[in-house]
């Protein structure tokens, strides 16, 4: 948990006005999040808040590389990503969150971002993700085993035992 510490922001003490933050985040912030699908990366995230009197502004900037499993080979490789995120913090009488919004109590001495930047990173990392988008090829052992397998038809064997299995039962539905 000494990895989330860089990520509390003494919002109390700042003054009204912009405020700039830098983190980088590795394999140890990670590791501080249960079931994660990332656990290696090498980013920087800056993050720009605003304070206002009645809210604050944070936008968050990512880039850098995380390590993934390509979708198609199997073979680990690093992405590199880059995204932004808006975040509105309202002051309110009590504590909660919607969608892009998140109200504190006034005069809450810290905010920590861990929890958003985690989501905002897995938010940047795309549904798909191929060695393509690294500029990269897949392991080539790979992609021959796999043209090799596409070779092979997709219709049922007319010899396959299964197949007289559902030629009974499509039997059967016919004559009721």
């Amino acid at each position: 948990m000494k990895a989330l510490v860089p990520f509390s922001l003494p919002i109390s003490g700042l003054r009204d006005g912009m405020h700039t933050f830098r983190f980088e985040v590795d394999e140890e912030f990670f590791q501080c999040f249960e079931g994660s699908v990332i656990h290696e990366s090498n980013l920087v995230v800056v993050l720009t808040l605003d304070k206002r009197p009645s809210l604050m502004v944070l936008q968050f900037e990512f880039e850098g590389t995380v390590r993934v499993e390509c979708d198609r080979c199997l073979e680990p490789f690093d992405l590199p990503i880059k995204a932004a995120q808006d975040l509105l913090v309202k002051y309110d009488e009590e504590p909660r969150e919607e969608a892009e919004v998140i109200y504190i109590e006034k005069g809450t001495p810290s905010l920590s971002v861990a929890k958003y930047v985690y989501e905002f990173i897995h938010l940047a990392v795309p549904l798909h993700k191929t060695h393509d988008e690294a500029g990269a090829e897949c392991d080539p052992e790979m992609m021959q085993f796999i043209s090799k397998q596409e070779d092979f038809p997709e219709e049922p064997d007319a010899e396959n035992p299964a197949d007289s299995i559902w030629s009974d039962l499509k039997k059967k539905w016919s004559d009721n």
